[in-house]
């Protein structure tokens, strides 16, 4: 950026405008612990200012001063990724949308609300408690991710099984396009509100959402069922993923996540070593009775063992699932969406890589609707083991390999994922996003870098060759020492 535009920037937003290194350098990672010889031929992710809006207007002037000097803008609110899907990849803007926060209006009658989209899930969860409505649909980081932000990724979380993923949910969402015009997007609208679904930042800043929510629920209940085997497992998430009245949530976890979590002092020792599945269900007294007895019947169907009394525990811990990282300095994984039909296979297959490799690796997840789950599988990682790490990356790919050998793709794709995009999208699906994206950013301005192709050393052949020449050689991957620094 030229240093007229910078100032510029700083006049207009004052203390809301940073240049100090020191703070910008906190933009230059997300969740994801990529050391920087990895990130810099790749990418420049110090961003050269980070304004910080607090309305509509003042984002749609950012972006039009973004568009007539070609400066990039990289929208950033929770950060809860990680796939650089926030970090910018060519300096420039990060508008930091977390001040978009406010509450616009509650409709208890037709039960819907608009909020900014800078407020958290949390946030809005507990301000329609005030007003005895409850969210149909949440992600698991509900404590930092952003109405906005989940609306740009593919919205699916806890809720999506009986209420269909969040785009479902919108009604409208207002919008600065990349010229800097604001609009308020709909189902009929042209781009349609759907367009944002997923978009990951590439297409415009959400600056307010409107979604459909619903009454508090009266009553909960939560189960926990442990399974001898994935196969059994399996069969029980397909019983109640098919049932008429579906729970509010499905979350499974395998023998090596619950041997983790007991270790940790946040699981039992019963349910340490077996596969288990936790059950979720709201509603009316009536209703969540009818539930109950709905699991055990799947239950007793699949040789499920109840954890009577655990399901509680385990609805409790819900949006705490990255406290495995506990366990080292840091964590490797893929976030996989799969077919339920190809789960049981998966992890068994993850479960034979464990035996040859012994990463260390556990796998959980959410059953988001009835033919799909969204699979996380990590193991230790440690960034400053610089050959190790490399080594770890490999296995990473070794487990989208393993995804797609049942039908997997991963779920999100920003930066670190592009060498998958075959595998997320057909070749005419692919060829229809690049078209909406020229069409609404020509200057390609909006997060570029992300989503639509591969840089060079990351391109599919190449990418495919090392790493899996890398998983190849002898194992010096130390990411799984962390067990001892309990």
């Amino acid at each position: 950026m030229d240093v007229e535009t910078v100032e510029r920037l700083q006049k207009m937003f004052g203390d809301r405008a940073t240049t100090d290194l020191f703070e910008r350098s906190f933009y230059q990672r997300d969740l994801a612990p990529v050391p920087d010889f990895l990130v810099k031929p790749l990418a420049v992710t110090l961003p050269d200012i980070v304004l910080r809006p607090r309305s509509t207007e003042e984002v749609a002037a950012i972006v039009s001063l973004a568009a007539a000097h070609n400066v990039p803008v990289t929208t950033r609110a929770g950060g809860s990724t990680v796939y650089f899907n926030t970090v910018c990849t060519r300096g420039g803007i990060i508008l930091d949308s977390n001040g978009l926060d406010s509450l616009v209006t509650v409709d208890s009658v037709n039960n819907t609300v608009r909020a900014g989209a800078g407020m958290t899930w949390w946030k809005l969860a507990q301000v329609l408690e005030r007003s005895r409505l409850a969210l149909c649909s949440y992600p698991s980081s509900a404590q930092s991710a952003t109405v906005g932000g989940w609306l740009a990724m593919m919205g699916y979380g806890l809720g999506s099984l009986p209420y269909g993923p969040l785009i479902e949910q919108v009604i409208a969402a207002q919008v600065v396009l990349p010229d800097g015009s604001i609009r308020e997007l709909t189902k009929t609208s042209q781009p349609p509100v759907d367009c944002l679904a997923a978009s990951e930042g590439t297409l415009g800043v959400i600056t307010e959402v409107e979604l459909k929510v619903r009454p508090q629920p009266e009553s909960q209940w939560h189960g926990l069922a442990a399974f001898r085997d994935a196969v059994d497992m399996q069969a029980f998430i397909e019983e109640a993923a098919a049932l008429a009245n579906k729970p509010f949530n499905l979350h499974f976890s395998d023998p090596g996540c619950n041997a983790l979590r007991h270790r940790l002092g946040l699981g039992s020792e019963q349910a340490a070593n077996v596969y288990t599945v936790a059950f979720d269900t709201d509603g009316t007294q009536k209703e969540t009775e009818a539930a109950c007895q709905a699991y055990h019947r799947c239950r007793q169907k699949t040789d499920g063992e109840d954890l009577a009394g655990e399901g509680e525990a385990e609805w409790q811990h819900r949006f705490f699932s990255l406290v495995l990282k506990r366990e080292g300095p840091s964590l490797l994984g893929v976030e996989i969406w799969l077919p339920v039909t190809g789960l049981a296979e998966y992890l068994e297959s993850v479960a034979g890589l464990e035996k040859t490799k012994s990463l260390g690796l556990k796998s959980y997840g959410h059953i988001v609707t009835p033919s799909h789950a969204m699979v996380m599988t990590m193991f230790n990682a440690d960034e400053r083991d610089t050959v190790g790490y490399l080594q770890g990356l490999a296995f990473v790919k070794k487990l989208h390999d393993i995804g797609a050998r049942y039908g997997g793709s991963p779920y999100g794709i920003g930066l670190w994922n592009t060498p998958y995009l075959a595998r997320c999208y057909s070749q005419a699906a692919l060829q229809e996003l690049k078209e909406q994206k020229t069409l609404l950013d020509p200057r390609g301005i909006m997060n570029p870098g992300k989503r639509y192709e591969a840089p060079l050393l990351l391109k599919p052949a190449l990418f495919s060759v090392g790493m899996d020449l890398l998983a190849a050689t002898t194992l010096v991957y130390r990411g799984r020492g962390g067990r001892n620094q309990l």
